[in-house]
């Protein structure tokens, strides 16, 4: 009887500290999962940058969803379905606003199985239809899984105020 309880005791042992390592090894593959859903989001953010100054509709086409939509920070409305609204006039918009510097600062992603919310504060260095342009602006991007490819369902930008004098 002795023997069969340490049997059963030892049992019981190995199989708790491989339950737990088996769920400890879990919990540290989700965080590298997120880690590197994360870092694409963020990587992606940059690219559409860089595409908005080489003046790539195709890399929106890839990167709006069908019914993605927009605050823009300098229009009261909501902007819809980007891809028949925006992108028939998106080098006309390119050519009108040229970044010169964009910073993302304090980006952080929050995901929800295939969804993520990007949010961090930009600082941009621009040109407006030939006028200087220099504002910081709180970002938001919701970005969806499809496939294997995260795209963008809505997108918010809101201006800090301007320091008072």
């Amino acid at each position: 009887m002795k023997r069969y309880f340490s049997f059963t005791a030892v049992l019981l042992i190995v199989f708790a500290v491989g339950w737990r390592i088996s769920v400890q090894g879990t919990t540290v593959n989700a965080v590298v999962v997120q880690q590197a859903i994360a870092e694409q989001i963020i990587a992606r953010e940059h690219a559409s940058i860089e595409a908005w100054r080489r003046k790539d509709k195709s890399f929106f086409a890839d990167l709006l969803t069908e019914d993605s939509t927009y605050f823009n920070a300098y229009s009261p409305y909501l902007a819809t379905d980007a891809k028949r609204n925006f992108l028939p006039k998106f080098e006309q918009y390119a050519e009108q606003f040229k970044y010169l510097d964009f910073q993302m600062h304090n980006p952080r992603v929050q995901i929800y199985g295939d969804a993520a919310v990007l949010t961090y504060q930009a600082s941009v260095t621009a040109n407006f239809n030939g006028q200087p342009l220099n504002y910081t602006s709180k970002m938001t991007s919701v970005y969806v899984r499809q496939g294997n490819t995260w795209r963008v369902a809505h997108g918010h930008e809101s201006l800090n105020p301007s320091p008072r004098l």
